[in-house]
């Protein structure tokens, strides 16, 4: 009997082909189905870095283990501090590394700092609030006094930049430039300030704005004072693009209508007040092609005149970290999804397969007798299994292509579930107080965005990468599993074979 004869026979009077034609469809379908969710996910993944994540940071270490870059001096009113002498984040050289590395375009840096805009109504909060409250119910009981705390109803959040239009509210969307320009690195005592906090001090371009320092960032303790004047120039006044939702648990500092934004000279005049040399914060670098972004940030390792034990580059991903993090669960879900329904199924299809093979020992042993050779009963059960293989795949991948876009879109949307920002009532707060959750109450107070948006959807499509991808492993997976059981029988005699049937 020709072999092509016997593949068909063998086909069609087996009935445990059916379960081994039920495996291999499941199979290959959920290999389909999580091997698109899993591409998907990554892909977008990498669109999403390849927009935002064009940037990386250069941080300063300031090793505290080593006592000579670190000297004491006399502040005026405060005391004897520790200041860091050590070396320095300037503009010089990060000039030098732009004009040294040509991937890099640009860069941004700057400093935060907390300051007091004691001349100035701030968009009250909970300082404000705790402050008319103890002037009408004294408690002599209080750890603080009135007047230890009377000036934190003044203090906000001040950034000092190089080009404001790179600052990350500006970046992600939360504020919008209204009048005015951005700040630019020629600029020196310059200031861009909210709407709001403009209209509430009827201020405008190009009026006087004061600034004073916060003596609690020097970390002495209360009373809160306010240290030495700084004079700048409103040239810039930005909106916000949603609703914050202050309530009177909301510190001034998190309200974002109470920040400004300063030129980087007005930043050295911060540092001088609070003691320190002319030195920026962390700076962030902007490559011109994002795919090379890794090749960029070695280069800039690698150069000369830079002490790299004081200094390190890490990827910036401040701006996108959130949007991806949906995605990225998504791509741990299914790629765990995918190796356990890889190895059940590779397990039991080993085990259907061999218990079919068992079966079929007489039949080896009879056609070896007949002169049929171990490679062409060997051929025989592998097309024997292929096809069966074949017709499980082919069925598999028309039901992909129906269900893996829904099922892609269930698993996004259980671990994504896109709603509203949560603004929350002062009732909720209250509650969470009542319930000791302090932590939890900061973070609700400030009901502040941050960061992009993740993708609204998960377009997930099978691609013809990975119907080829999935059906070449369906092949070695059968080829594996029969010639792995059939090789020990074929070794044997076929009187030694056909003894073994009981």
């Amino acid at each position: 009997m020709k072999e092509k004869k016997r593949i068909l026979i063998s086909l069609s009077r087996k009935k445990s082909n059916l379960l081994l034609f039920g495996i291999l469809f499941f199979l290959t379908l959920f290999m389909l189905m999580f091997l698109s969710v899993y591409g998907t996910s990554k892909q977008m993944m990498k669109e999403v870095e390849k927009k935002y994540g064009a940037s990386f940071m250069m941080l300063l270490y300031r090793d505290k283990s080593k006592p000579e870059l670190w000297e004491e001096r006399e502040v005026a009113t405060v005391g004897t501090l520790s200041f860091y002498i050590g070396p320095q984040m300037n503009e010089k050289m990060l000039d030098y590394v732009v004009k040294k590395v040509d991937g890099v375009k640009d860069y941004e840096a700057g400093r935060d700092y907390s300051v007091m805009l004691c001349d100035y109504e701030l968009i009250p909060g909970y300082w404000k609030d705790s402050y008319e409250y103890d002037l009408e119910h004294p408690n002599a009981n209080e750890m603080f006094s009135v007047e230890d705390t009377q000036n934190l109803r003044f203090c906000t959040r001040c950034q000092s930049v190089r080009k404001s239009e790179y600052f990350e509210e500006f970046q992600n969307g939360t504020f919008t430039l209204v009048e005015g320009r951005h700040i630019v690195p020629e600029d020196k005592h310059t200031v861009i300030i909210s709407k709001e906090l403009a209209r509430k001090n009827c201020l405008k371009l190009g009026d006087t704005f004061k600034i004073r320092g916060d003596s609690l960032s020097l970390g002495t303790g209360y009373p809160a004072l306010p240290l030495g004047l700084i004079e700048t120039k409103i040239v810039g006044i930005f909106e916000m693009t949603y609703n914050q939702g202050v309530s009177k648990y909301t510190n001034e500092y998190d309200i974002l209508e109470n920040w400004i934004l300063v030129d980087n000279e007005t930043g050295y005049d911060l540092n001088e007040i609070y003691g320190d040399s002319r030195t920026l914060g962390v700076s962030q670098f902007f490559v011109e092609n994002p795919a090379e972004l890794d090749k960029v940030m070695k280069e800039v390792n690698s150069l000369g005149g830079i002490d790299w034990q004081y200094y390190e580059l890490r990827k910036d991903d401040s701006m996108y970290k959130d949007a991806i993090k949906p995605l990225d669960t998504v791509k741990k879900i299914t790629f765990v999804c995918l190796c356990v329904i890889l190895a059940a199924g590779i397990l039991l299809l080993s085990l259907v397969i061999t218990h079919s093979m068992k079966k079929r020992v007489r039949e080896t042993g009879i056609l070896m007798s007949l002169g049929i050779t171990g490679k062409e009963i060997r051929r025989q059960f592998l097309w024997e299994h292929l096809l069966i293989g074949i017709a499980a795949f082919l069925l598999a991948s028309v039901a992909s292509f129906a269900v893996t876009p829904i099922i892609g879109e269930q698993i996004y949307g259980t671990v994504h579930q896109e709603k509203e920002q949560k603004i929350y009532t002062e009732k909720e707060i209250e509650a969470a107080i009542a319930r000791g959750e302090n932590s939890k109450v900061t973070e609700m107070a400030k009901n502040q965005k941050t960061g992009i948006e993740p993708p609204k959807e998960l377009h997930t499509n099978v691609s013809v990468k990975i119907v080829v991808t999935v059906f070449t492993v369906m092949l070695l997976i059968i080829y594996c599993c029969v010639n792995g059981v059939i090789k020990k029988t074929l070794k044997l005699e076929p009187i030694r074979i056909l003894s073994m049937v009981e």
